[in-house]
C-alpha cells in the first residue's frame, strides 16, 4: 500500500485513481500527521456489507449454520450450470 502526501496526491489524482479504482491499490494519504485511506467505491461498499452482517447476529448465525451444514455434507450447493441455468 503506497502511502502519498496529499500535496503529491494532487499532482498524481489521475494516476491515483486509476491504482485505486482499476487496480484496486489501496492509497494511503497523509497531510499534517492525519491519515486516510483511499479505497475503491465497490471495495467500500463490499466492507459495509460485511460489517453490517457481522452486526446481525440472526444472519451470521444463518450463515455460520450453513456453513458448517455444507462442511458436514448435510447441504450440497448447486453446480454452476444449476445456478446460472436460467441464463444460458
Amino acid at each position: 500500500m503506497q502511502v502519498i502526501n496529499l500535496p503529491e496526491a494532487q499532482t498524481r489524482l489521475f494516476e491515483i485513481h486509476e491504482l485505486v479504482s482499476s487496480k484496486h491499490e489501496p492509497i494511503i494519504l497523509t497531510h499534517q500527521r492525519q491519515e486516510v485511506v483511499l479505497i475503491a467505491r465497490e471495495e467500500w461498499e463490499s466492507d459495509q456489507e460485511t460489517l453490517r452482517l457481522f452486526q446481525d447476529r440472526a444472519a451470521l448465525k444463518s450463515l455460520l449454520e450453513s456453513f458448517e451444514n455444507h462442511d458436514q455434507g448435510k447441504i450440497v450447493g448447486k453446480s454452476i450450470e444449476e445456478v446460472f441455468s436460467d441464463l444460458i
